[in-house]
């Protein structure tokens, strides 16, 4: 009898769509493959009210999904990479991810940014977002939104936030209209404008250190430029030893043999950015991390 591989995945919609594409793709690579989806509630999905620096950061959404993994009851498991600490629990290990979605943020609402009204109340708990926007936007009132997609976009529509909610780009178009989302009502932000969490829009496939049948699975959906990106961002966030409490962003693209990445880091009342270039991903990210943090 063939063997049942078991995924490990979050209960939000975005969750199980990003989950189930990757079984798909998986089930592309290996014809015949049995994948069965494991869904397991974290301590972010229970507690959707607090600010997420009060419930420890990042790792609000993973450790019961990492839990899982390591007590054997699941094989692997799939995240927003984004929501991944910069450590991983000894024992876990990342296989090189699938190609990136769209990696910037997105104003969810009436109009662009720019034509928001003045003193606009707009909804996002990010601090990363909210003092990048701010910098472009000082008029704008900002309020913590917790929640799913579909919950932060009914907030606005409720009126909760008139100028409406700050999305990423990935999750809106993964979900598709199941986001509850018009296409006018999408005002994407340019990586300048508001450069993205690191790892924004890439999926972080996890699985158990010296699991060589597993990497042996993963390995057909490995996009090279896309693990040069995130070995450069993830780089980043380890050196500046952050989460995401740490209001930074980081992105790195791919041209030709050099890594690009942009990064911006707030601290001391002031946004502060770094560009730079480089043959070595990891090696760009900490010397963008060390520049930031030297000013």
């Amino acid at each position: 009898m063939a063997r049942t591989w078991k995924l490990a995945t979050r209960g939000s919609a975005l969750a199980l769509t990003q989950s189930e594409g990757v079984a798909q793709l998986l089930r592309q690579a290996h014809p015949g493959l049995q994948i069965e989806l494991t869904v397991i509630k974290t301590g972010g999905d229970l507690n959707q009210k607090d600010p997420l620096s009060t419930l420890g950061g990042k790792g609000v959404f993973v450790k019961e999904l990492e839990a899982a993994l390591l007590a054997g009851q699941a094989d692997f498991a799939v995240h927003s990479l984004k929501d991944l600490p910069s450590e991983l629990p000894a024992g876990l290990c990342l296989a090189p991810p699938p190609e990136r979605a769209d990696p910037r943020d997105a104003l969810v609402g009436p109009a662009p940014l720019g034509q928001l009204p003045l003193n606009a109340r707009v909804g996002t708990g990010s601090l990363r977002r909210q003092v990048q926007l701010r910098a472009l936007r000082p008029d704008l009132q900002f309020d913590d939104c917790r929640g799913n997609v579909g919950t932060r976009v009914e907030k606005w529509r409720r009126g909760d936030f008139p100028g409406g909610v700050v999305l990423a780009c990935a999750g809106l178009q993964r979900l598709g209209p199941d986001s509850g989302v018009q296409p006018h009502e999408v005002h994407p932000l340019s990586t300048e404008e508001c450069v993205p969490s690191p790892c924004q829009g890439i999926l972080g496939l996890e699985h158990r250190q010296g699991d060589a049948e597993c990497s042996a699975l993963l390995a057909p959906l490995t996009h090279l430029a896309t693990r040069q990106a995130m070995q450069a961002e993830r780089a980043f966030l380890h050196a500046l030893g952050g989460d995401c409490n740490l209001p930074a962003g980081g992105y790195a693209r791919v041209e030709g043999d050099l890594v690009i990445m942009q990064a911006t880091l707030w601290q001391n009342g002031a946004l502060h950015t770094a560009r730079g270039e480089d043959a070595d991903p990891a090696a760009l990210g900490r010397a963008l991390a060390l520049s930031l943090l030297q000013r």
